[in-house]
């Protein structure tokens, strides 16, 4: 995919751009985390999957809350970098909206993802994607996948290159694919979900 990406398919709109975050920022936020922040059990869906991946936290509540999390992300000082590229985006793709939770993911070699939704709002609830991890390669795989509602077919795939962002409705379901046996490396993505508090035209640059 080419920077400043629109896809539209289901209705819905997946936004990619590989230009939101600064390089200093990228290296920040990749460097924090390389660091011994993460813990193992985590799952999408505690209901229905059966295997877990790699989690971080740093704030807001469950997949239900509805608080601005942004004052406990402040708060986090072992996490300034997240705060920063929630800086950054909240001055893009992300502006005009407000942050509910911030916490990131690891998927290693064997740890594969589960297709879910994050939100049944299928108008004011979004997940943004920001891929942490410092390379990738093509044959590692690691790709977030969107499906149709019904989960039926797929409708687009998005490597996770190095710095990219992608955005789009916490209803659309999608899945995180495990990386390659190739890759030794973790592949990270760190999230926000947020709501929007105004009604701005978001465009990418």
């Amino acid at each position: 995919m080419t920077d400043s990406n629109l896809i539209d398919r289901s209705d819905r709109k997946i936004m990619v751009s590989d230009t939101l975050v600064p390089k200093p920022l990228q290296r920040a936020v990749s460097e924090f985390t390389r660091q011994p922040i993460w813990q193992y059990g985590w799952q999408s869906n505690s209901r229905r999957d059966r295997h877990f991946f790699w989690h971080a936290h740093f704030a807001g509540g469950d997949g239900r809350s509805r608080r601005n999390c942004l004052p406990e992300l402040l708060e986090n000082t072992r996490a300034q970098p997240i705060a920063e590229l929630w800086q950054a985006l909240s001055q893009s793709i992300l502006k005009g909206h407000e942050p509910l939770r911030a916490y990131a993911n690891s998927h290693t070699y064997g740890v594969e993802g589960y297709v879910h939704t994050d939100n049944e709002d299928t108008e004011n609830y979004f997940s943004t994607i920001y891929y942490a991890h410092p390379t990738w390669h093509a044959n590692w795989s690691g790709e977030t996948v969107f499906y149709k509602q019904d989960s039926s077919d797929i409708v687009a795939s998005v490597f996770p290159k190095p710095g990219r962002v992608v955005s789009f409705h916490g209803a659309v379901p999608h899945r995180a694919h495990a990386p390659s046996r190739d890759c030794a490396e973790l592949r990270i993505s760190v999230v926000f979900k947020t709501q929007l508090i105004t009604q701005p035209v978001v465009s990418m640059p």
